[in-house]
């Protein structure tokens, strides 16, 4: 292929062992006993890892109560470590308003067009008796949560 770049032997090599090192670590986000979150993620090495579930952060565990688990399965190695500051996530039990939740996300066709049919979009949560937007999928997500508390409407912005 004209104007097409080719690598020389020694970069393919050495780009062949940069996709080698890339390596699937299991994290789980442990607070206590119990685990909060788990998942895969693809990383260089596993404090990376868990600083990508972390979202900040981290350093080796040293007794702390809130930390994350990392299994390379590869290596048969368990590896952990905690927060290296405070959290600096926003605290979801804080989150009262369904603006806290992000932008509105209505459901679309399949055409791209906002869903009003005409049909009822709504059902009544068994927790907390609040009507919810089936279309809205923030809404949906909250009211899976077990205890939750009903949300305070988006507060409207005058002009």
């Amino acid at each position: 292929m004209a104007g097409a770049m080719q690598q020389s032997p020694e970069d393919h090599v050495a780009t062949q062992r940069n996709e080698a090192a890339m390596t699937k670590y299991q994290v789980e986000e442990i607070k206590g006993d119990t685990v909060v979150s788990s998942g895969i993620v693809v990383e260089n090495d596993s404090m990376k890892a868990a600083e990508a579930t972390a979202g900040q952060s981290v350093s080796p565990r040293a007794l702390q109560d809130h930390w994350f688990g990392v299994v390379d399965e590869e290596q048969a190695a368990v590896y952990q470590y905690s927060l290296a500051g405070p959290d600096e996530r926003p605290d979801p039990a804080e989150w009262k308003e369904l603006s806290d939740l992000g932008p509105r996300n209505l459901g679309m066709l399949h055409g791209g067009e906002p869903v009003n049919d005409g049909v009822d979009h709504f059902y009544t949560c068994a927790v907390c008796g609040q009507r919810v937007d089936m279309r809205d999928l923030r809404q949906v997500m909250w009211h899976e949560v077990p205890d939750h508390e009903p949300l305070k409407p988006e507060a409207v912005k005058e002009p």
